[in-house]
């Protein structure tokens, strides 16, 4: 079983990592694994579990370098440089038969050496993760009001709902084990034709349609008074495990449902 790399820039333009010709092939890679940041209060001879942080990802390797003549090598790591130059980007790890992960991430370090007398160079580099390795992204479609969705990762994750339809006063209820931990609701005199809604952390967002135009200031359509202290409100998010999402309205039809998430991992 051989781990694949793969590296995405800002154009979604695709670097293989894992070239088994040794073209471009990252060598040993480190920094896979857990890390965390934990604060603790010392109490006589013992210490009293304060908070625990997940540290963001920091993957490191050697990236080999090896195509035909020495100089080749070179323009090799030339175009590379240019590659990465267009951040943020995007570290695909797959495991074949497991998972793939994807980690959004800069370069910190990528150093130049010289053509070593096995005629490979080899360029150190490190990579700081924005994010936390998440899994494959599941896409969920119907014209259902209930779906039931499985966050198989480490940690509740955002996610995207589109809704289609005629919708008076949408709403979008998450439960666990018949209790409800997550609420998102919208009101208007008129009817949406639309509900866009998207929790993921840094990119939360709302989009409403009435007669084919999209509304200004979709937020200022919330319903608030729904909040009562003990569940999320409009971005919400899935618990790990599995849920139940419920969209009701007031009146209306559903004609199209898609629901995307992406499981959020502590390590690799």
């Amino acid at each position: 079983m051989v781990r694949h790399f793969e590296l995405y820039n800002s154009n979604n333009d695709q670097w293989v990592l894992t070239d088994q010709a040794f073209r471009c092939f990252l060598n040993s890679p480190q920094g896979l694994g857990l890390s965390r940041s934990v604060t603790a209060i010392r109490y006589g001879n013992k210490q009293i579990l304060d908070a625990i942080e997940e540290d963001f990802p920091a993957p490191s390797g050697e990236i080999l370098f090896y195509d035909g003549l020495n100089e080749d090598r070179y323009i090799k790591y030339d175009q590379f440089v240019r590659f990465i130059s267009h951040e943020p980007l995007k570290l695909a790890y797959t495991v074949p038969g497991v998972n793939t992960f994807t980690l959004d991430c800069v370069v910190t370090q990528l150093e130049k050496t010289e053509t070593g007398t096995n005629g490979i160079l080899t360029c150190p580099i490190t990579f700081q993760g924005l994010s936390l390795w998440k899994g494959t992204e599941q896409t969920v479609t119907g014209t259902t009001n209930t779906y039931e969705l499985n966050n198989l990762g480490d940690f509740p994750c955002g996610f995207e709902i589109t809704i289609e339809g005629n919708l008076t006063n949408p709403y979008v209820l998450l439960s666990q084990d018949e209790e409800l931990y997550g609420e998102a609701k919208f009101d208007d005199t008129t009817a949406f034709n639309s509900l866009y809604l998207n929790s993921n952390d840094g990119e939360q967002n709302v989009i409403l349609q009435q007669g084919g135009s999209v509304l200004p200031n979709p937020l200022s359509y919330q319903d608030l008074s729904i909040s009562n202290g003990s569940i999320y409100v409009t971005f919400v998010k899935l618990a790990k495990g599995i849920s139940e999402l419920e969209i009701g309205m007031e009146s209306g039809s559903i004609t199209s449902v898609e629901i995307k998430y992406q499981p959020i991992f502590r390590s690799v």
